[in-house]
């Protein structure tokens, strides 16, 4: 009977360690700020959007979305060491939106972009101009990426603590 408990035991540990071990690793991809803005003149959506730039024929596709000088950089880009990711807010009916690309990872074939979008504190005063934030990064690459690379947008909304009384 105790030969059959711990046989039982032990197929249930080798059983949770596979599981463990099974999921995809998260591995983090260092990345650097290109340009974070809180408009963009040619992104009218209501809805947060995500552009993958992995070559220089790509780059176009961001034009009139960022400044030029963020287009000179991106068109100087080895895109044989880094690729770029855009990550739109969406249009704002004012300021005080912010978009913050906080991490990006790899796990398995996915590229998980961890973002942060921050609402207006109601007890802040805010340019009342629509605006329409991004965040605009260059990332190291660590393997193989191509358009077939699944793009995963985590974002939490942030809304800032009001000031003390």
């Amino acid at each position: 009977m105790r030969k059959h408990r711990y046989s039982l035991w032990l197929v249930v540990v080798v059983i949770l360690l596979g599981i463990t071990t099974c999921k995809p690793k998260e591995g983090e991809m260092p990345f650097e700020t290109i340009e974070q803005g809180d408009y963009s003149e040619g992104y009218d959506s209501l809805k947060p959007q995500m552009v993958f730039v992995i070559s220089q024929q790509q780059v176009d596709l961001l034009e009139g979305l960022i400044s030029q000088e963020a287009l000179e950089k991106l068109a100087k880009l080895d895109f044989q060491q880094s690729f770029a990711i855009a990550v739109f807010r969406g249009r704002k009916p004012s300021g005080g939106y912010t978009t913050i690309i906080e991490r990006v990872a790899r796990q398995g074939d996915k590229i998980v972009v961890y973002a942060q979008f921050w609402e207006p504190s109601p007890y802040y005063e805010v340019q009342q101009e629509a605006t329409s934030p991004y965040h605009l990064i260059r990332v190291q690459r660590d393997g193989y990426v191509s358009l077939e690379t699944m793009l995963v947008l985590q974002s939490p909304l942030i809304t800032p603590t009001p000031p003390s009384r």
